[in-house]
């Protein structure tokens, strides 16, 4: 299931406590080079729209922040005994004890790991500003306000939700 390596030879480490997860910044702007493409294509065709300008600003946005992460050589998450700290989230630890319910949410063919926690609003006063707003708009689509995305990672959704969900079982057999 899982693979036992260095973060050298593999991008995904596996130690007897602890996974590291690395994205893969290359793809995401591979991908975003190919919609600002496309974008530009239906710029030619159609004009400037509303909808083709909001896009473009997303695309934008999303280049910037994968160049940005293209220089982080970190994992983006870490899971250990202790729990699991998504980086991109900017809250830290969430300890595996507060976790009380995990659900695996797809969307227009992204993966979020939703998690559910004993004491919310305790994690989301971490949170910034910028994704305090944006987790409003996943609420619409029933994604927990408190996600991982997982999409562009060197670990496939599923894998990645059946360990989480082991750790969430084995933490609660040791209560």
């Amino acid at each position: 299931m899982l693979s036992t390596g260095t973060p050298f030879l593999l991008h995904m480490t596996v130690t007897k406590h602890m996974l590291l997860v690395y994205s893969q910044p290359r793809r995401i702007i591979t991908t975003l080079v190919i919609l600002a493409l496309i974008l530009v294509g239906l710029y030619v065709y159609y004009g400037m729209t509303f909808v083709i300008a909001l896009l473009t600003v997303g695309v934008v946005i999303g280049l910037v922040m994968a160049v940005k992460q293209s220089f982080d050589r970190g994992p983006c998450i870490v899971i250990n005994d202790e729990g699991i700290n998504d980086k991109r989230l900017r809250m830290g630890v969430i300890r595996w004890a507060d976790i009380e319910k995990v659900r695996m949410e797809g969307l227009g063919g992204a993966h979020f790991i939703s998690l559910e926690l004993s004491n919310r609003e305790q994690y989301l006063a971490r949170q910034s500003a910028y994704t305090r707003i944006s987790s409003q708009v996943w609420r619409l689509y029933n994604i927990s306000p408190i996600n991982i995305k997982v999409a562009y990672m060197d670990i496939g959704p599923h894998e990645l939700f059946e360990l989480i969900m082991s750790e969430v079982e084995l933490n609660r057999s040791r209560r």
